[in-house]
């Protein structure tokens, strides 16, 4: 199966429960998830049931009676092969919800695994609801599939999450994602963080750039990614067994604090090799101190929410209060290893925010960093989740003040830059360039300058282009009346929606 077949059947599960009111995305994506993995599961036990046969080796086995706490648990009834063989759909439903959630104390799964069933719930309504979407599932055998497919299934099911604003705060555009990997360029042997990490775009990004880069050139393959462009991926056969188990164990931390979507990272990690990395729901910047807090980190690589305020932040951060991306700002300072690197997304605000916290911390950036390298991405870079403009920010953590900043300005990455994104040869995509100029911090006319600190002490620690007059100030273009109109209109309908949608819950209770 190709990614075109994985787009239908995923298409035609999302329908089945669509059709039964299951509307909220996050809500089905979910669903959808605890199902592929049961079916997963049990291709899991038979192929370890195989290999054990062939080396002598015995894991625990998944699907049996487990004495948890003083309960037993007869995990039996949650085989795939078993449960889907009841011939009382409702029956079949009572089952899955009954013991779905207790796979998060099982032994012998992974913390990842754990992780995905944790406070878990099954909403599907009723046992002909749970029959058809089985029916979709069952004649396909996800391990018999091409590792790049198995990977690509979670990111094809996610992109449903962009029709929720909520998905604003984890869906970051994958191609930019690996951009900022190759230039911070993680290596095996050392530790990455993403502390607000979503759905687990950069942890992915960075395993397969691990791999990638511990790859005989003639077992490198160039494939077509979910979002339509090629990458080139990697076996890792150059690895010893010692750094597998790290890679697979001890270089990957994400922490994320919505248990929704730590799920659906969870889900990632296994699906992309690295369930026993800690994968941990936790808030990174504010609350009381935890164990994490006391660690550090040779990559940060991330993109925090691009909004709100917190007023408590964590006192190791060394700022009271401030914009959440801010903190996130800090939290990076505090938790990059000396020597370590870090490439974080920002809203643009983080270039020319002039409050106590922004500048506290921008100072601290450049005083105790080598800031290397801002990068100004072209607006509708976030579509459609936000039109706010972006940038990322590349720094080594050196414990010297920064000398001289590489700024760049990408104005295309190869789309169309709209809410349908479009990717193709026909759009501007100044990436390439941008990867070629890195290393040696090439300068060139409107699209790259180096700036010596003091003229950004100088400027009051603003980082803009204009600001520092590199470019000349952007004019705002405004809206059309009856564009103006169309927006409130659509905005209106949607708050209508969501009265409706409150209604029909608090009817429902």
């Amino acid at each position: 199966m190709d990614n075109a077949g994985l787009q239908s059947l995923l298409k035609r599960l999302c329908n089945v429960l669509w059709s039964a009111n299951v509307t909220n995305p996050i809500t089905y994506v979910t669903q959808i998830s605890y199902l592929l993995f049961l079916k997963m599961l049990e291709e899991m036990e038979a192929e370890q049931r195989d290999a054990n046969s062939t080396n002598g080796r015995t894991k625990p086995e998944l699907f049996k009676v487990i004495k948890i706490g003083d309960e037993e648990v007869d995990f039996g009834k949650l085989r795939w092969s078993v449960l889907t063989s009841d011939p009382d759909n409702e029956r079949m439903l009572r089952t899955l919800r009954d013991l779905l959630p207790k796979l998060a104390l099982h032994p012998a799964l992974s913390p990842a695994a754990r992780a995905l069933f944790e406070d878990s719930a099954i909403v599907i309504p009723d046992g002909a609801t749970l029959r058809r979407a089985i029916d979709i599932i069952s004649p396909v055998h996800f391990l018999a599939e091409d590792a790049d497919v198995k990977g690509d299934l979670f990111e094809i099911l996610v992109n449903d999450l962009g029709s929720q604003k909520r998905a604003a705060q984890f869906r970051t555009p994958r191609h930019l994602i690996r951009i900022i990997v190759e230039m911070v360029n993680p290596e095996i042997g050392k530790t990455m963080c993403d502390s607000a990490c979503g759905t687990a775009g950069f942890l992915i990004a960075t395993c397969e750039h691990i791999l990638l880069a511990n790859t005989s050139p003639e077992f490198v393959r160039e494939v077509v990614a979910p979002y339509g462009l090629p990458v080139k991926r990697g076996i890792g056969d150059l690895l010893k067994p010692s750094q597998w188990e790290f890679l697979q164990k001890g270089t990957l931390h994400g922490f994320e604090g919505d248990k929704d979507i730590i799920r659906m990272a969870a889900m990632n990690a296994v699906l992309h090799g690295f369930d026993y990395s800690p994968i941990v729901r936790r808030d990174s910047i504010c609350g009381s101190e935890d164990k994490w807090d006391e660690v550090q980190f040779d990559f940060i690589l991330e993109n925090p929410p691009f909004s709100g305020q917190r007023g408590d932040a964590k006192r190791s951060l060394r700022v009271e209060k401030g914009d959440k991306y801010v903190l996130f700002l800090a939290h990076a300072l505090r938790s990059l290893r000396p020597g370590g690197r870090a490439g974080i997304i920002f809203p643009n605000g983080i270039l020319f925010g002039d409050s106590n916290a922004h500048l506290e911390v921008k100072k601290r950036l450049l005083q105790e960093c080598d800031l290397q390298a801002v990068v100004t991405l072209p607006k509708g870079m976030f579509e459609p989740y936000t039109p706010n403009p972006t940038c990322f920010l590349i720094f080594q953590k050196t414990g010297r003040p920064t000398e001289e900043v590489w700024f760049y300005r990408v104005q295309g990455d190869g789309s169309s830059l709209k809410k349908a994104r479009k990717f193709g040869p026909q759009y501007r995509n100044d990436f390439p360039d941008l990867l070629g100029k890195w290393p040696k911090r090439e300068t060139a006319d409107g699209a790259a300058w180096r700036v010596p600190v003091e003229k950004i002490v100088a400027n009051g620690y603003n980082l803009t282009l204009s600001g520092l007059g590199l470019v000349e100030p952007e004019k705002t273009d405004h809206l059309e009346p009856d564009e103006i109109l169309i927006s409130v209109a659509e905005k209106e309908r949607r708050i209508l929606e969501i009265i409706e949608e409150m209604r029909a819950a608090v009817t429902e209770e």
